[in-house]
C-alpha cells in the first residue's frame, strides 16, 4: 500500500563535480579555453568545431568514468569459468573468515559436530612432575623424591587435556568409533605444545526430582509429562542446537560473528549455545520449579523436592556415580567436578486435575518423547553453507575512436570524405585525424588499464607488466597517419618502455593487496635491501615473489597459525604437515619450501686435503665439492687456505648453481680441446667447474651439461628450519624420566631456593636453523628472524632459537691420528689433533684430547675416528636432522603414536647439545655505508640465539 507520508523528489542539484558530471567537465575544459587563447578565440558556441570536439571529449570522459565506478565483481568479472575464476580472485567467507580452533568453545563446536556426540567438554589433564633443586645435578621424575637432602617441588605440565564426552543413546553409534574420531579430528586441529592424554565417557551425577503437579482441565497430561521430563533434563545437560546459513542471519548477526571458529558439517554452532550447556556446578530447585510452571497445561506446583538418586536397592550398575562427596541441601544439589547432571530414573511425577489423581498412558508418553527427540536431532542436521560469492557481470571493455562520432562533414567518419573534394580539404583532415590520435590513444590506453584491474589486483607471479597499450581501433586511414604503422600495431606496447618500473609499481600493488590483511613486510624489504642492496633485479624478485606466495597462501597460514603438525599422519618427512606457524614464518621470510625434510645434504661437502711441501711442511688446504656417489659434479677452481674460504664461495655457488645461464662448456687449451663443464660468477669469471670429465662431441657435452644441473637441482639445498614442540617429547605414558634428565635443559635459581622454571616441556619449542647458508648466516637476517619469530609465535609459548652447523656435516674433523701406546693392550690413549668449527678461530690449533677406545681392531681408520667424535660432541644439523627424523617415524606408530625410549633420548641429547654458529664478521665502521652484504658486528648488539 502507498504511503502518502512519504514523498520521493528528485533533486535540483545533480552535479558531482567529478567525471561523471558532464557538465562540469564542459565548463572546466571551456575554462581551460578561455585562460590559454582569450586573446585569439572568443567564439565559444557549441557550433564551433573546437567546442564540439571538446564536448566529444567529455562525453568519452564520462564514458570512461562511468566504467570505473561500476561494482568491483564487474570489473574482475570473467568471459568463462567466472565462478572459479572469481574464487581465485577473492576469498569466500567460508574460506577466510573461519579458523583452526584455538579456544576450548572452538574444539566442542569441532567435537559435537562428530555425529553421536551430544556434547563434550575440555578438561586439563593433571600431570605432576617432581623436581629435586640439586643446583650442581638438578633432576625430575614423575616419581616424588623421598628422603631427599635437597629441597624438592611439585611442577604441573601444562598443555595436556583429557576430553569428556557425552555420548547419543542411538544405538547406531560405537562409542569406540566415536573415541578414535574425536582422536583423529583432534589431532588434525591440535594447537602448538598442546596435547591430547584421553577421551573418556563423562560421569554422570543422577538427582531425582518428586514432584505432584496440578494440571489445567483441558490439558493432555501424557504431553505435559513428557515435556516436563524433556525440559528439566535439557536443564541439567542441555544439548546443542545447529544452525542453518539462513537462522544465523535472521538472528541479525553479521559475516565475521557467523563464520567464527572452525568450519563444521553439520551446521552453525553459536558461542552463546555453547556458553549454556557447560557442565554445571549446581542444580537449583527453584530454577526446576521455574522450568516446570512455563510449559503449557501445568497450573500450580503442590509439591517437589530434589535430591541425588539413591543406590539402586538390587544393587545393579548404572551410569550414575553414587559415590558423591560435596555437600547438598533441599534446594541445592551441588554437582561433582568434571559430573555430568542428568533426571534419575527414580524421579516421580504426580499429576491432579481438581481433587482428582490422574494416570499416564505408556505407550502415549513415549511417542511425545519421540516426537521431542525426532525435533532436537533433526536441529543437527543442518549444513555449513557459505556466504553466495558475487559473481558481477562481464562486459567486454573496449574502446573505439572518437572520431566516428563528429558530424560527417569533418570528414572522418567511417564514410571518410568524397573523391571529388580538393587534396587541401583530404589533408586538413588527416590533420585532425592526426591531432585527435593523440586523445584517442591516451583514452584507449586508460581503457586498457581499466580491462587488466582483474589481473593487477591479483597474486599472479607471471605478470611482468603494469601498463597496458593497445593501438587504436577503427581509423580510416590510419596506416597513412603512422611512419610505420605494422611496427606500432604489434609494438605498442614498446611506447612506454622507460616509463615502466615494474618492480615499483608491483610492490606498490601488492602491498596494498596486503595491507587489506592488515599485514606488512616493510621489516622483510627493508632487510632484503640492507643484505644485499636495492639494485639487484633478483632482490626485488625476490620480494615481489615472496609477496605473491604470501598472498595466494594467506587463507591458510591466517587460518592455521596457531596450528600444530599432525604426528599421527603417515607422512612425516618430505611433506607439508608441518605447524601453521612454520608456514607462516616462511612465507614471511622468503622460505622457498617450508615442507620438513632433509636440510643437510652430504653430496654438498668440504674436503680437506693434507700438503707435504719442504717449504712450508705439513699444512692443510680446502676445497668445496658437489657430488654424487660415483661422480664429482661441480668443485672449486682452487684450493683455499681456511675452511671458512672454501665455505664462503661454496654459499655464492649454491645461489649460482640454481640458475642454468650460469653453466657453461669450455674447451681445453690441449691439442685435442676436449669440453668440459664449468659454472661462472656474475662478471662470467669461472668460480667451479668439472673436473677428471672431459668430452670430445659438443653433443656429448651438452647431454652431459643438462644432466649435471637436473642432479644440482634434485638436491634440494634451500633455506628451511625444523621446529621442535618439547611437550611431544614428555614420556607420559610410561612415566620413565629418569636417564633423560642428563639430556635436558635443568636449572634452578641462583641459590637455589625455587624449581618452578624447571620444567623444561610446557609450552616451550626448539627452533633450529642451519646456520650456514647464505642469509642465515648473515647476522642482520638473523636479528630480523629472530624478532619475526618472537612476534608470530603465541605469546604463551617460550622459543629456542638455534642455528646450527656446519656445511661439511661435522663440528671437527680428524686431520692427524698418532697413537700412543701399543694398541695390543687393548685400551689405546690417542692424541686427536682436529681442525677448528668455524664458531672458533682461524688457524689455531684444537686442544689435543685423549679418547679411550674400547676392542681395538687390528686397522683402526680415520672413519673409525670420526665415529668416536660424532658420538660423543658433534651435534650438528647432520645428527639433529637423524634424530629428528627417527622420532617422528616412531612416534607415529599405532596403536598409542609415543616414541620409543631410545628416540626420545637421542632427539633430547641432539637438541640441548647443540652449538650455535657464527659466520666471520666485521666490527662495523659508521662512516662506512657501501652497501656491501658483510657479517656487520656493532657493539653491545647481536643475534646469539636463545641457548
Amino acid at each position: 500500500m502507498l504511503n502518502t507520508d512519504e514523498h520521493i523528489t528528485i533533486p535540483s542539484n545533480v552535479s558531482s563535480q567529478n567525471d561523471l558530471d558532464f557538465q562540469h567537465l564542459r565548463d572546466t575544459g571551456q575554462q581551460y579555453i578561455e585562460d590559454l587563447s582569450r586573446k585569439i578565440w572568443t567564439d565559444y558556441n557549441i557550433s564551433d568545431p573546437g567546442i564540439t570536439i571538446m564536448e566529444l571529449l567529455c562525453y568519452a570522459i564520462t564514458d570512461l568514468g562511468l566504467r570505473i565506478d561500476q561494482p568491483i565483481e564487474n570489473l574482475v568479472a570473467s568471459a568463462e569459468d567466472n565462478f572459479e575464476k572469481m574464487h581465485e580472485q577473492f576469498k569466500s567467507a567460508k574460506n577466510i573468515l573461519t579458523c583452526r580452533p584455538v579456544t576450548a568453545i572452538d574444539y566442542r563446536k569441532l567435537f559435537i559436530d562428530i555425529k553421536g556426540v551430544k556434547n563434550c567438554w575440555l578438561a586439563i589433564h593433571a600431570l605432576p612432575l617432581h623436581a629435586e633443586c640439586n643446583e650442581e645435578n638438578p633432576r625430575i621424575s614423575f616419581d616424588p623424591f623421598v628422603g631427599s637432602e635437597y629441597k624438592t617441588e611439585t611442577i604441573n605440565i601444562k598443555g595436556l587435556y583429557t576430553i569428556l564426552v557425552d555420548f547419543d543413546d542411538d544405538e547406531e553409534y560405537v562409542e569406540e568409533d566415536i573415541i578414535a574420531a574425536i582422536f583423529t579430528k583432534y589431532h588434525e586441529n591440535r594447537n602448538l605444545c598442546e596435547d591430547l592424554v584421553e577421551v573418556k565417557k563423562i560421569a554422570k551425577q543422577c538427582i531425582r526430582v518428586c514432584a505432584q503437579v496440578q494440571l489445567e482441565n483441558g490439558a493432555n497430561e501424557e504431553k505435559v509429562h513428557a515435556t516436563i521430563q524433556w525440559s528439566v533434563g535439557q536443564y541439567l545437560s542441555p544439548s546443542v542446537r545447529a544452525n542453518s546459513l539462513t537462522e544465523m542471519l535472521d538472528m541479525g548477526l553479521s559475516s565475521d560473528e557467523i563464520f567464527e571458529g572452525p568450519i563444521l558439517e553439520n551446521g552453525f554452532l553459536t558461542p552463546e549455545a555453547l556458553q549454556k550447556s557447560e557442565l554445571r556446578t549446581q542444580v537449583r530447585l527453584s530454577d526446576i520449579m521455574n522450568i516446570i510452571m512455563k510449559i503449557d497445561g501445568v497450573k500450580l506446583i503442590e509439591d517437589i523436592s530434589i535430591d541425588n538418586c539413591p543406590p539402586k536397592i538390587n544393587g545393579e550398575d548404572g551410569d550414575c556415580n553414587q559415590n558423591i562427596t560435596v555437600k547438598s541441601d533441599p534446594w541445592l544439589i551441588c554437582v561433582e567436578p568434571n559430573h555430568l547432571p542428568i533426571l534419575c530414573d527414580q524421579s516421580t511425577f504426580k499429576y491432579k486435575k481438581g481433587f482428582l489423581p490422574v494416570g499416564l498412558n505408556p505407550e502415549m508418553v513415549a511417542e511425545f518423547t519421540e516426537e521431542l527427540e525426532a525435533a532436537e536431532k533433526a536441529s543437527t542436521e543442518k549444513s555449513f553453507d557459505d556466504l553466495p560469492m558475487p559473481l558481477g557481470v562481464y562486459s567486454q571493455i573496449k574502446y573505439n575512436t572518437v572520431q566516428h562520432h563528429l558530424p560527417e562533414n569533418y570528414g572522418i567518419s567511417k564514410y571518410g570524405l568524397s573523391n571529388t573534394v580538393s587534396d587541401e580539404r583530404k589533408v586538413q583532415a588527416k590533420q585532425l585525424q592526426g591531432y585527435l590520435l593523440f586523445f584517442d590513444q591516451v583514452l584507449s590506453t586508460y581503457f586498457s588499464h581499466l580491462e587488466h584491474t582483474k589481473t593487477l589486483l591479483a597474486a599472479d607471479e607471471n605478470l611482468q607488466q603494469t601498463y597496458f597499450f593497445k593501438a587504436v581501433e577503427g581509423i580510416n586511414g590510419i596506416e597513412t597517419l603512422l611512419d610505420n604503422y605494422p611496427k606500432y600495431k604489434n609494438n605498442v606496447e614498446n611506447i612506454i618502455d622507460k616509463l615502466e618500473d615494474f618492480n615499483v609499481r608491483r610492490n606498490e600493488l601488492l602491498d596494498h593487496l596486503i595491507a587489506r590483511f592488515a599485514e606488512v613486510f616493510e621489516n622483510y624489504t627493508n632487510t632484503m635491501y640492507k643484505l644485499f642492496g636495492k639494485d639487484k633485479d633478483s632482490v626485488e624478485a625476490n620480494i615481489i615473489s615472496t609477496k605473491n606466495k604470501f598472498i595466494k597462501e594467506y587463507d591458510k597460514i591466517s587460518s592455521e597459525r596457531g596450528l600444530a603438525f599432525n604426528y599421527r599422519s603417515p607422512e612425516q618427512w618430505d611433506t607439508q604437515n608441518v605447524s601453521g606457524f612454520q608456514k607462516r614464518i616462511a612465507l614471511l621470510s622468503g622460505l622457498d619450501d617450508y615442507s620438513r625434510r632433509d636440510l643437510f645434504n652430504d653430496h654438498i661437502s668440504i674436503e680437506t686435503l693434507k700438503r707435504d711441501t719442504e717449504k712450508d711442511g705439513v699444512h692443510f688446504e680446502y676445497r668445496w665439492l658437489i657430488k654424487s656417489d660415483s661422480k664429482v659434479f661441480l668443485s672449486s677452481q682452487k684450493d683455499f687456505a681456511t675452511k671458512q674460504q672454501a665455505i664462503n664461495e661454496l654459499l655464492d655457488v649454491l645461489k649460482l648453481a640454481t640458475n642454468q645461464n650460469n653453466y657453461v662448456l669450455r674447451q681445453t687449451e690441449t691439442k685435442s680441446q676436449r669440453y668440459y663443464i664449468a659454472l661462472i660468477d656474475e662478471e662470467g669469471k669461472i668460480i667451479g667447474r668439472q673436473y677428471n670429465h672431459y668430452y670430445a662431441s659438443l653433443e656429448t657435452a651438452e647431454d652431459r651439461l643438462a644432466e649435471a644441473i637436473a642432479y644440482i637441482n634434485n638436491l634440494l639445498f634451500d633455506e628451511g628450519f625444523y621446529m621442535i614442540e618439547n611437550i611431544l617429547t614428555l614420556p607420559y605414558h610410561t612415566k620413565k624420566i629418569d636417564d633423560l634428565n642428563e639430556c635436558l635443559p635443568l636449572c634452578v635459581d641462583d641459590g637455589c631456593n625455587t624449581c618452578k622454571n624447571i620444567d623444561p616441556f610446557s609450552y616451550q619449542v626448539t627452533i633450529i636453523f642451519p646456520g650456514y647458508t647464505s642469509r642465515f648466516s648473515n647476522i642482520d637476517f638473523r636479528i630480523f628472524m629472530e624478532d619475526l619469530i618472537r612476534r608470530e609465535l603465541p605469546a604463551h609459548i617460550q622459543p629456542r632459537i638455534c642455528w646450527v652447523g656446519h656445511i661439511d656435516g661435522a663440528l671437527t674433523r680428524v686431520e692427524k691420528v698418532e697413537i700412543i701406546n701399543d694398541p695390543t693392550d687393548g685400551i689405546s690413549n690417542m692424541e686427536i689433533v682436529a681442525t677448528p668449527s668455524v664458531s672458533e678461530k682461524e688457524n689455531d690449533e684444537v686442544e689435543a684430547k685423549e679418547t679411550p677406545v674400547f676392542e681395538v681392531a687390528k686397522e683402526l681408520t680415520k672413519a673409525d675416528l670420526y665415529q668416536i667424535i660424532d658420538d660423543d660432541e658433534a651435534y650438528d644439523m647432520k645428527h639433529i636432522q637423524k634424530a629428528w627424523r627417527q622420532f617422528l617415524e616412531s612416534k607415529k606408530r599405532k596403536p598409542n603414536y609415543m616414541a620409543s625410549h631410545k628416540t626420545t633420548k637421542e632427539l633430547l641429547c641432539a637438541i640441548n647439545r647443540m652449538n650455535t654458529i657464527y659466520a666471520t664478521g666485521t666490527l662495523h665502521d659508521c662512516n662506512d655505508d657501501d652497501g656491501e652484504n658483510k657479517n656487520r658486528i656493532i657493539l653491545n648488539r647481536s643475534a646469539l640465539g636463545s641457548l
